[in-house]
């Protein structure tokens, strides 16, 4: 599966990458069933409930260019993907792909109300996070 989204972004690039770089701000918003996370460095580790089942989500965030984070999803099965935010002029590309566990449920879900409301709510969390953060 893969998903790709465009938004025009009203934060410049450099405030945006350090707030998307950071899967506490990323994950738990993308991925409204991940109840906890940990981060440690370039890592995270988080878990939740869906579909009625627990699962484990794990990765790696690569910060260059575009942001990369690279994750398994672990619940019986496993699950690999990757999400990828790339700057291009004021617009922000975000590039979802998986495949593995739950592949069938998240492409149902992920698309429209996942992706959608991450992007649509965006500008706003990246205003506020910045006033938190004083960036």
């Amino acid at each position: 599966m893969e998903i790709t989204r465009s938004i025009k972004l009203d934060h410049e690039w450099e405030a945006v990458s350090t707030i998307l770089s950071d899967p506490e701000f990323v994950i738990p918003r993308l991925f409204p069933p991940v109840k906890s996370i940990t981060v440690n460095g370039s890592s995270f580790r988080g878990s939740g409930k869906y579909a009625m089942r627990d699962f484990e989500i794990s990765g790696t965030v690569f910060k260059g260019t575009e942001i990369r984070y690279v994750f398994q999803v672990k619940s019986g099965g496993i699950g690999t993907g990757r999400l990828t935010f790339a700057p291009r002029d004021d617009e922000l590309i975000l590039k979802f792909e998986y495949e593995g566990v739950f592949e069938r449920v998240f492409s149902l879900t992920a698309r429209d109300r996942w992706i959608g409301g991450f992007l649509e709510k965006l500008n706003e969390e990246i205003r506020l996070e910045r006033i938190r953060r004083k960036i």
